[in-house]
């Protein structure tokens, strides 16, 4: 004999959960969903932090080579 109501798929207990074929306990359906959101989300944070870590770099070469740039030029001037 079986608990489960006649004609559906559904399992008898609310606890579980049915994925990928298999019957699983609800806590670690709910746990692996948890963990690939956190997961997602921290791969958002360090691209977003590679991002700006790459902006800074980019700007601080700029500054670094417009500075000698100018500074290369007033020489030049000076020269004359």
């Amino acid at each position: 004999m079986s608990n489960e109501p006649k004609g559906t798929d559904q399992p008898a207990s609310t606890r579980h959960h049915q994925g990928n074929g298999k019957l699983r306990h609800i806590r670690s359906e709910i746990r692996t969903r948890l963990r690939r959101l956190l997961d997602g989300d921290l791969r958002r944070r360090l691209r977003a932090l590679a991002h700006t870590a790459g902006h800074g770099i980019v700007r601080g070469s700029a500054g670094a080579v417009g500075a000698s740039g100018t500074a290369w030029i007033i020489w030049w001037i000076q020269q004359r």
